[in-house]
């Protein structure tokens, strides 16, 4: 009879961590349409969040959206879900992200 040790337990939780996926909020979801759709982009995925009324359209005196960093935290939250990849800042500007397929 063989016994499970304490390292063991901890091991096969893991293995079940990685085999639940957690289900994209509705938010999330919106942002896969938009990517779905063929949009890569950061900031235009902010803009059409503002008009589907996810976030606030303020502006900075350079009109960047003021919800453009929370927009960026939420795609990078996706990248390391595995959901979404990060591909690159444009200057600062703006930031890439492709689908995880």
């Amino acid at each position: 009879m063989s016994q499970i040790s304490f390292d063991d337990l901890f091991l096969e939780e893991k293995k079940l961590e990685n085999t639940i996926k957690r289900i994209p909020s509705p938010l999330q979801n919106d942002i896969l349409d938009l990517f779905h759709k063929g949009e890569t982009s950061a900031l235009a995925i902010c803009e059409h969040l503002i008009k589907l009324g996810k976030y606030s359209d303020e502006r900075f005196s350079t009109n960047k959206p003021k919800d453009y960093g929370k927009v960026c935290l939420v795609l990078d939250s996706m990248a390391n879900e595995g959901l979404l990849v990060f591909v690159e800042d444009l200057d600062k500007k703006d930031r890439t992200y492709n689908l995880n397929i």
